[in-house]
């Protein structure tokens, strides 16, 4: 039966509630990690509160009833996105931990920049002119918000900047995994290498003992993350991607707002006019694209990459 404008609206604003809340919880998880993180190596943060996302993603994947479908996790396309993930995951925290937080937000929400760029790249894609000049304009905000060459730039930034390109790269070869395989097997499969990296790098470099208060940041961090995907599919189904997309810039005042409030950190000028331009010009790339199937793909696969809206697994 045919969507009615008025069922499409409810929906949509459905959606952008379900998005919003999601932000909400994606930068609480952030805070969580960063203030986790404080006296303890990045491996270990990362591994061990792995070990309770990887978990709750077990639990899922058994509840959904999708235990004979977990062989999918091996493929190479599999793994190669989940290698991928790895560097997205490791580069975005450790930056994380060591810049504050509202600038390594705003330098993350240039993903869709680069899927753009690199659909070009990698996927032959045409991309008109005026995509290309939004494209460009927003990477030139980036200069902005990080300033190379002046007493605030630290290499945390680059590296920053680094990790929304590997995310980048990972969303974009996601189109490269087969249809057939759960989003939940791909979810997965990212987490156990993320988990395994990140415990495997502490037992090398040796165990620090953790405070209870570290303890329970993880945990309660590895349950906001999983609140945050379900919401984030919920989002996804219920909305159109052009609409619901737009609010993933949510996270940058919510960035500010919460690194403001338990760290005292306030961008200054620059980087809030970088910060305006990157949203600027973010939604001006969600508003003029267009979903592209082409032949013997689903709408999904041929979907203009700069408004997949996608969150690191173990962000």
């Amino acid at each position: 039966m045919q969507t009615t404008p008025h069922a499409r609206a409810g929906e949509n604003a459905r959606g952008a509630m379900a998005m919003l809340g999601a932000i909400a919880l994606f930068i609480v998880n952030d805070a969580m990690m960063k203030l986790a993180s404080e006296g303890l190596p990045a491996a270990q943060t990362i591994g061990v509160r792995g070990v309770f996302a990887t978990t709750w993603i077990i639990l899922a994947v058994l509840g959904s009833g999708l235990r004979h479908q977990a062989h999918h996790a091996f493929e190479r396309s599999t793994i190669g996105r989940a290698m991928l993930d790895v560097a997205s995951t490791f580069t975005y925290l450790i930056s994380l931990f060591n810049m504050p937080m509202a600038l390594a937000v705003a330098i993350g929400q240039t993903a869709p920049l680069m899927m753009l760029m690199l659909s070009v790249v990698f996927l032959r894609e045409h991309v008109p002119w005026n995509r290309w000049i939004a494209m460009l304009v927003g990477f030139a905000a980036v200069l902005l918000v990080a300033r190379p060459g002046s007493d605030g730039f630290t290499w945390w930034a680059a590296l920053s900047l680094l990790a929304t390109l590997c995310g980048a790269m990972r969303d974009t070869y996601t189109r490269v995994v087969p249809q057939r395989v759960p989003s939940l097997i791909i979810t997965l499969a990212s987490a156990v290498a993320v988990t395994l990296t990140g415990t495997g790098l502490t037992a090398i470099a040796g165990w620090q003992p953790m405070a209870g208060q570290q303890w329970a940041l993880l945990f309660t961090a590895s349950l906001f993350l999983a609140g945050a995907y379900h919401l984030m599919i919920v989002a996804m189904r219920l909305g159109e991607v052009s609409f619901v997309g737009g609010f993933r810039y949510a996270s940058l005042p919510a960035g500010a707002l919460i690194a403001w409030v338990v760290w005292g950190h306030l961008p200054d000028v620059p980087a809030l006019i970088g910060m305006a331009i990157i949203v600027a010009a973010g939604l001006y790339l969600f508003r003029t694209g267009r979903a592209r199937p082409q032949a013997g793909q689903s709408g999904e696969a041929g979907a203009d990459p700069s408004k997949a809206v996608f969150h690191h697994p173990l962000r």
